[in-house]
């Protein structure tokens, strides 16, 4: 019997991330209001489009805000847009960023240095404003403080219990659960969620009800850019060195194991433990494009090393417009993770 393996993003798949968007609204709001710019808001449809475009992590997104109001004092959301759209998929989301404000001051003319420093410093807590204002409404005042060692300036409690919400339906989660009792299924969360030295991704399986499920998140990840000497953005999605580490996890390998084996089938090594994959059907849920990226170069991958998988993509969206840049991808859409999961139950 060929091996089933299910990979699921978590925000806007398991989870409606409210906390991470209010987060992410308070954010621009409040790091423009310290630079001097009153009223600035950022809108669902405007993060739905970071999102679609493959920016699905808050601190790439409130750090492109603060860049635009660096290099041309107001947050003008269509021309970085349709800058992205000409940056490969593939690349990762910073990059990505940094070349489409290069892009923008090259079209005004503007000096972009101080705009991509901003972009650049987005997920260094002792350089960037904005990600210090998200993480600590993310984590709360009190966990901020025991995590960063930063007294913090807001006095809040944690975003994300006060406001996610489950996307997954108790009376699926229990189907899954079943379902995962056969040896020859598996399942993980693969998500951009911090994670091992951060609570943002367990937070999230304890809201969803699947506490102690398999879990790749951005914090595995750079332990493994620091193991190997890598670039960290180099081995998360849409690097498939993400997935088939997700892939290893969903079969009961240990983290640490499943992560160097990885970057190891990446590298041309790994032969040995990879084979196991042969004939396996793999399903991956995902809102944003990453994911789905992820998994297909994964495939190519896998396929190059002469071994067979069949990727099923799933796109989960709400509205058109983010479902387009899902199906760009090749993803069958559906509006909510429960009305995927009952075809495959």
């Amino acid at each position: 019997m060929s091996k089933k393996i299910l990979i699921f993003d978590m925000d806007g798949v398991l989870l409606k991330p409210i906390g991470y968007h209010r987060a992410l609204k308070e954010t621009v709001r409040l790091g423009a209001q310290a630079l001097g710019y009153e009223g600035i808001t950022l809108s669902d449809a405007e993060i739905a489009q970071f999102e679609g475009l493959g920016i699905s992590s808050e601190w790439h997104s409130s750090a492109a805000c603060m860049a635009l109001l660096a290099l041309n004092g107001e947050i003008s959301l269509p021309p970085l847009f349709d800058s992205l759209k000409r940056e490969p998929a593939q690349d990762h989301a910073r990059l990505r960023l940094e070349m489409a404000i290069q892009h923008l001051a090259n079209e005004t003319g503007a000096d972009p240095a101080h705009a991509i420093s901003i972009i650049r410093d987005s997920q260094s807590i002792d350089h960037s404003p904005t990600l210090n204002l998200f993480q600590e409404m993310i984590l709360g005042s009190g966990d901020y403080k025991r995590i960063y060692g930063k007294k913090g300036n807001l006095d809040v409690e944690s975003f994300l219990f006060q406001f996610d919400q489950p996307l997954l339906g108790a009376d699926v989660r229990n189907r899954l659960l079943a379902w995962l009792k056969d040896p020859e299924h598996g399942g993980v969360v693969m998500t951009n969620r911090p994670s091992r030295r951060m609570p943002d991704a367990h937070y999230g399986l304890q809201l969803v009800g699947l506490e102690g499920f398999p879990l790749v998140g951005y914090g595995e990840i750079e332990w493994l850019a620091e193991e190997v000497g890598e670039n960290t953005t180099s081995l998360a999605k849409p690097s498939p060195v993400h997935a088939l580490a997700a892939s290893h996890m969903a079969f009961g390998k240990a983290m640490d194991t499943s992560m160097l084996d990885a970057y190891a089938s990446l590298n041309g090594g790994g032969a040995d433990v990879i084979g196991y994959l042969e004939g396996s059907e793999i399903w991956v849920f995902e809102d944003t494009p990453a994911g789905l990226i992820s998994v297909g170069e994964m495939e190519k991958l896998l396929f190059g090393r002469g071994i067979s998988v069949h990727v099923n993509k799933i796109g989960i969206a709400r509205t058109p417009h983010k479902g387009e840049y899902l199906q760009a991808q090749g993803a069958r859409i559906f509006e909510g993770v429960d009305l995927a999961l009952d075809e495959i139950f």
